[in-house]
């Protein structure tokens, strides 16, 4: 099961938020993390000012997933 679909059928708490990694060269995902605490992961990375990864809800990060899914698809079509 992909973590795409486990997103779409799981029950989660509205508190959790995501950090998507993205590759530099393609621009694809190359990890996503949890972040339990969102508040203590604001308190941390404080210091970096807009330079800190957003957070997203479970709702946008199923659309990045969907999108980062089509464009590998495209990738794969072209090969």
């Amino acid at each position: 099961m992909s973590y795409l679909t486990h997103l779409k059928r799981s029950n989660d708490s509205s508190d959790n938020r995501w950090v998507v990694k993205k590759d530099k060269t393609s621009g694809l995902i190359r990890e996503v993390k949890l972040i339990y605490k969102p508040s203590e992961y604001y308190a941390m990375n404080k210091h970096k000012g807009e330079h800190a990864r957003p957070l997203h809800n479970k709702n946008a990060l199923i659309k990045i997933l969907e999108n980062d899914k089509t464009r590998r698809n495209q990738k794969m079509e072209k090969v």
